[in-house]
């Protein structure tokens, strides 16, 4: 890419930089370096990369092959895009790429990054070399060299009893008390919730089939006072949905995770509330 195209974008994402967040303006600079592939702004023409077609046919078979193991889509995309960029930036043939080439690639990107979304870059690359790799692209993995990045994890207290007990006092609606019960209940994740059908539900053994990432399946159990809840809940709630957490609004489809999220939040701010006017 040329001078002009750079300044180009480097004038728009400075503009949006108090805007986005950093993933956010990875992924802009990103699309705005493909989009002006396309476009001559100088006097100054580049040819494109001879090996470009050959680039996207491999990641284009790498996808085909991830896809048919079952991978979700939203896998797929994030594959797709890891491994663009990176053909974009080192702008070489993929099957050259050596282990230097991705460390330096890896350290371009994790200026203004944070370290999970740096590993998580490493670890695609890394799936998509080791595929290379097992179809006799390569001779050996470029990737397998590379470290792990270090992510400092936060330590998350767990809720005690007594927060429990506020959140629960806190709940105003049956599907309020029917979701904190389940949380408390089963410890499942907000995602999985999101997923869960009313046929999903054994009342009888108090079992909720969990369909988790990668189409795995397991089996959770739920308390007593849970299952008279979510009853109450279903009973009460004036709509017909399959999911059993579901939008109030037609055509009452599943909640997302962010309003799972948003519910939970909700319930513990006023249980805080609460403990603050006493």
């Amino acid at each position: 890419m040329n001078d002009s195209k750079e300044k180009f974008i480097s004038l728009i994402t400075q503009t949006m930089s108090e805007n986005l967040s950093a993933e956010q303006l990875d992924m802009l600079i990103y699309t705005l370096s493909n989009v002006l592939q396309s476009y001559d702004i100088s006097e100054a023409k580049e040819l494109p990369s001879p090996d470009m077609d050959d680039t996207n046919k491999l990641i284009q078979n790498f996808l085909s092959c991830k896809k048919i193991e079952g991978c979700l889509p939203n896998t797929l995309i994030q594959y797709q895009y890891t491994i663009s960029r990176f053909a974009s930036c080192v702008n070489m043939d993929l099957k050259k790429v050596n282990t230097n080439a991705i460390r330096c690639y890896l350290g371009l990107i994790s200026k203004g990054n944070q370290n999970s979304y740096v590993d998580n870059v490493r670890r695609n690359l890394n799936t998509f070399y080791q595929w290379m790799e097992d179809e006799d692209y390569v001779i050996k993995n470029p990737c397998r060299r590379v470290k792990k990045v270090k992510i400092e994890k936060k330590m998350e207290m767990p809720f005690s009893d007594e927060d429990i007990a506020l959140m629960q006092d806190a709940c105003k609606t049956a599907k309020d008390t029917a979701l904190i019960d389940l949380l408390v209940s089963t410890g499942i994740r907000r995602e999985e919730i999101t997923k869960i059908q009313v046929s999903d539900v054994n009342f009888n053994q108090m079992s909720i089939m969990i369909h988790g990432k990668g189409a795995k399946e397991r089996m959770v159990y739920f308390s007593s006072r849970c299952k008279v809840h979510l009853q109450f809940y279903l009973r009460t709630r004036g709509y017909e949905s399959e999911y059993l957490f579901a939008s109030d609004r037609k055509p009452h489809g599943k909640l997302t995770v962010n309003s799972i999220h948003a519910y939970v939040k909700d319930i513990g701010n006023i249980g805080v509330q609460g403990v603050q006017t006493r």
